[in-house]
């Protein structure tokens, strides 16, 4: 019974790090998939943590629903401050996650269909930019070849990686 509860609270959680991570690169809110996310997903997060930011009230709770999904699933194996530490690392990597595939997906982008103009190629674009372009400040394209994507999917396993060796070392 607790199994698709899980999965579900898993999903949502995934939904509200997307707001965050549309909150936190400012993706266009004109944009139909981000205004989506923005009328439905924002009022729950900010009804709950009233006293945050959005951005930070999308993290909180998604960070919270990871916590539960957690608790519902392991409750009988693990301690909840070793649920809790789990759930934040989780939503770290989920992050990092989205924003290496979204690099990826505009280097894909820019090979397969360059400027075209579907919500999700935009949003796609965006989040890329927002990794690439202070790259881009110091490392020129070099003969037109661009290779400011291959230094940030290296960056972001970096951090990544990095953070997430912090964490596990606290556990």
């Amino acid at each position: 019974m607790t199994g698709p509860l899980v999965i579900i609270l898993g999903f949502a959680s995934y939904a509200f790090i997307i707001l965050a991570m549309f909150r936190l690169f400012r993706i266009n809110y004109f944009n139909p998939i981000v205004k989506i996310f923005a009328t439905y997903l924002e009022p729950v997060s900010k009804s709950i943590f009233f006293f945050f930011n959005p951005l930070l009230a999308a993290l909180a709770l998604a960070l919270l629903l990871k916590f539960v999904s957690f608790y519902l699933a392991y409750s009988s194996g693990y301690e909840p401050l070793t649920l809790v530490l789990i759930s934040v690392v989780d939503v770290i990597n989920s992050c990092f996650r989205i924003l290496f595939y979204s690099v990826i997906g505009s280097v894909i982008l820019s090979w397969v269909a360059p400027g075209n103009n579907h919500p999700m190629l935009q949003i796609v674009e965006e989040m890329s930019g927002g990794v690439l372009n202070p790259i881009r400040k110091y490392v020129p394209p070099m003969g037109g070849l661009d290779f400011t994507p291959i230094i940030g999917l290296m960056l972001l396993n970096l951090i990544n990686s990095s953070l997430i060796q912090v964490l596990s070392s606290l556990a």
